[in-house]
C-alpha cells in the first residue's frame, strides 16, 4: 500500500496540472497570435545576435531592437502563462487593461525599432553593393531577418491589441450583458358569458 501512494499522489497532480490549463486559450486565436508572436521575437533577437556576432559592433539601433523585442519576449511569455494556467481569473480587469497598454506600446516600439534597423540594412547593403566582385552579404541576411521578423511582431501585437479591445471593450471593462426585461402577461380567468361570445 505504501509503494502505491507516490504513483497515486504523482497521478493526481497531473490530473489537478491538466485540469488547470486553460485549453480554450490554447485554441483560441488569441493563444496562436501569443505563440506567434514569441517565435517572432525570438527569431529576430536570435539572427539580430547572430548579425551583432558577425560585425563584432553593435549600433544605437541594435540596442534599441535587442531590448526592445527581449523585455517584449519575456512579458509576453508571461502572459501567455498567466493565461494558460487562469491566474488572470482573480483580477481580470487589471490584466486586461495591462495586456491591452503593453500591447499597444509594443507595437509602435517594434514599429519604431525595426524602421531603424532596416534602415541600418539599407546602409549595409548599399555600402557593400558599391564595392564589385564581393562574395555573398552573409552580414545583410541576418540583420534583414532581424528587421523583417520585427515588422512581423509589430503586425501580431496590433493584431492581438484590437482583439483584446473587441473582446472587452475599451477601456477594458469586460462589456456587460444587455438585460432584457420581459414583462409578464397578465391572465385573468373568463366568465361563461365571455366564453360564448367567443364561440
Amino acid at each position: 500500500m505504501e509503494g502505491k501512494s507516490p504513483s497515486l499522489s504523482l497521478q493526481k497532480h497531473n490530473w489537478i496540472f491538466r485540469q488547470s490549463i486553460n485549453r480554450e486559450f490554447l485554441r483560441s486565436y488569441s493563444g496562436i497570435i501569443n505563440i506567434a508572436e514569441m517565435v517572432g521575437l525570438a527569431t529576430s533577437f536570435g539572427a539580430l545576435q547572430h548579425y551583432v556576432t558577425l560585425v563584432s559592433m553593435k549600433t544605437v539601433a541594435d540596442t534599441l531592437f535587442f531590448t526592445t523585442s527581449g523585455v517584449a519576449y519575456f512579458v509576453t511569455l508571461i502572459i501567455f502563462l498567466v493565461k494558460v494556467f487562469d491566474f488572470q481569473k482573480k483580477n481580470l480587469k487589471f490584466w486586461n487593461a495591462f495586456i491591452v497598454m503593453f500591447t499597444s506600446v509594443t507595437a509602435v516600439l517594434l514599429l519604431v525599432s525595426s524602421s531603424f534597423l532596416a534602415n541600418e540594412a539599407v546602409k549595409l547593403g548599399d555600402s557593400f553593393h558599391e564595392t564589385p566582385l564581393q562574395p555573398k552579404c552573409v552580414t545583410c541576411s541576418k540583420i534583414n531577418i532581424a528587421s523583417i521578423f520585427g515588422f512581423i511582431s509589430s503586425i501580431l501585437f496590433i493584431v492581438d491589441f484590437f482583439l483584446y479591445v473587441r473582446q472587452y471593450g475599451f477601456p477594458c471593462s469586460k462589456r456587460k450583458g444587455r438585460q432584457v426585461t420581459v414583462q409578464q402577461v397578465q391572465v385573468t380567468p373568463m366568465t361563461e358569458n365571455e366564453e360564448e361570445r367567443t364561440i
